[in-house]
């Protein structure tokens, strides 16, 4: 999740920047996903095994975010929770082991 304070230095979108993959519907540029309505549309137009495997999002320093980005994660969580997404969260940093599966 690329902050905007971030993003602004960058000239970068802020958001949900999608990592590529193979697995994934090929996309004519990867999407930086700025709402929880992009999230849930990326999400449904991929393979259900790929959807299977949940969402993945890897945060740094919660000091980085806005509240405004603060809520979009919290609402990501509840979208999560209320379609069956498993949603896995991580701090920039934190060890591989370190990933919190929400459900």
């Amino acid at each position: 999740m690329f902050p905007k304070s971030i993003a602004g230095l960058f000239g970068k979108k802020w958001g949900l920047a999608v990592n590529p993959s193979k697995f994934l519907k090929p996309e004519s540029e990867l999407p930086v996903l700025q709402s929880t309505g992009e999230l849930l549309n990326f999400v449904r137009k991929q393979d259900k095994d790929v959807q299977a495997n949940g969402v993945w999002i890897v945060t740094t320093n919660p000091d980085a975010y806005s509240d405004s980005e603060k809520k979009l994660l919290q609402d990501i969580q509840i979208l999560c929770h209320r379609e069956r997404i498993v949603l896995f969260l991580s701090r920039t940093g934190d060890s591989p082991g370190s990933w919190k599966r929400f459900d």
